[in-house]
């Protein structure tokens, strides 16, 4: 996975914890202990890890022996599947509720995967295909069904509900999005996952906003900063994709181009990447009178976009002269 993961600059709501922070509390350790009381192997490897005791290379490989090694019977393989579906599940919870600081550690911890040359032992894999470690084994849908499953409509249904939950919830909502853009960089999820979260933030109508169920809605102070953290860490990338055309050929919403959006092209251009600038300018604005965290995001964004532009050009000129 040869992209490099971004530095997060996420703006948390007031009174949240601290995304700095380089230290896990002792408390999440030994949560997952209780929880998971056979698999103490796996929640030592991680916490040595944590406190910088083991390379990444090296934690990759204990935490995987275990379940590497140990033949079952007959009668306890389904229990084995569920065991390799817990330890994914403690990877991508160290994910979703280490302070974003750990982040790259967390990607640094996952890559080291790539070097295993074995698998989860043959008693936990369904039908004749093995597993192997350097595919990292149900990630992506325990990521996505599990931890990210939420669009931004189902967020905002709590807090409407719930006021006083409203900074935690847009606070969670927000630091998954920024672990997910990096873990698209790093290249463990493909490209397609950042396009549809900009797109839907900034290409689909507002106007059209009353006229839609709320879970299809455009929610300014969720969609926005979770753009703003896609562009962040995926600028490059999507600025490259415009100079070179790239064909968005996996999004029903704009195959054939749906009234809902402000767009009619199907794929990757310079038009549309000025418009993105020109829709973060009118939220960093406050046109729509949106809250102070989704302008200043708003205006990271346009900054973070412009500086991509200007680094383009300069890198190019060089090379033409």
């Amino acid at each position: 996975m040869s992209n490099s993961t971004a530095n997060s600059t996420l703006l948390a709501p007031e009174n949240m914890p601290d995304e700095s922070n380089q230290f896990v509390p002792e408390k999440w350790f030994t949560d997952q202990l209780q929880a998971y009381k056979y698999h103490t192997t796996e929640i030592d490897v991680l916490k040595n890890y944590h406190d910088k005791r083991l390379t990444a290379t090296e934690a990759a490989y204990l935490f995987t022996r275990r379940l590497t090694i140990e033949p079952t019977s007959d009668h306890r393989r389904s229990l084995m599947r569920n065991e390799l579906h817990i330890v994914t599940s403690l990877l991508v919870c160290a994910l979703c509720e280490w302070p974003l600081a750990r982040t790259p550690n967390l990607i640094d911890f996952l890559q080291a995967f790539e070097g295993l040359q074995d698998g989860p032992h043959e008693s936990m894999v369904h039908g004749n295909k093995g597993l192997e470690w350097k595919d990292l084994p149900y990630l992506d849908p325990i990521w996505r069904n599990d931890y990210c499953w939420e669009v931004p409509g189902c967020v905002a249904e709590i807090y409407y509900q719930h006021p006083e939950r409203r900074n935690h919830e847009i606070a969670q909502y927000l630091k998954k999005q920024d672990v997910w853009a990096q873990l698209v960089a790093a290249g463990f999820f493909t490209s397609t996952d950042a396009y549809l979260r900009v797109l839907w933030a900034l290409e689909q109508r507002p106007e059209l906003n009353d006229t839609m169920h709320l879970y299809d809605r455009i929610i300014p102070e969720l969609h926005v900063p979770a753009a703003a953290s896609w562009i962040r860490t995926m600028g490059r990338t999507f600025y490259e994709d415009a100079i070179n055309g790239k064909m968005l050929d996996n999004f029903a919403m704009l195959k054939p181009p749906s009234p809902k959006m402000a767009l009619k092209c199907d794929h990757m251009c310079k038009d549309r990447w000025a418009f993105w600038e020109k829709r973060f300018t009118e939220f960093a604005n406050g046109a729509g009178g949106e809250d102070e965290l989704t302008k200043k995001e708003a205006k990271a964004a346009v900054e973070h976009m412009q500086a991509v532009v200007k680094a383009w050009e300069m890198e190019n000129e060089s090379i033409a002269g």
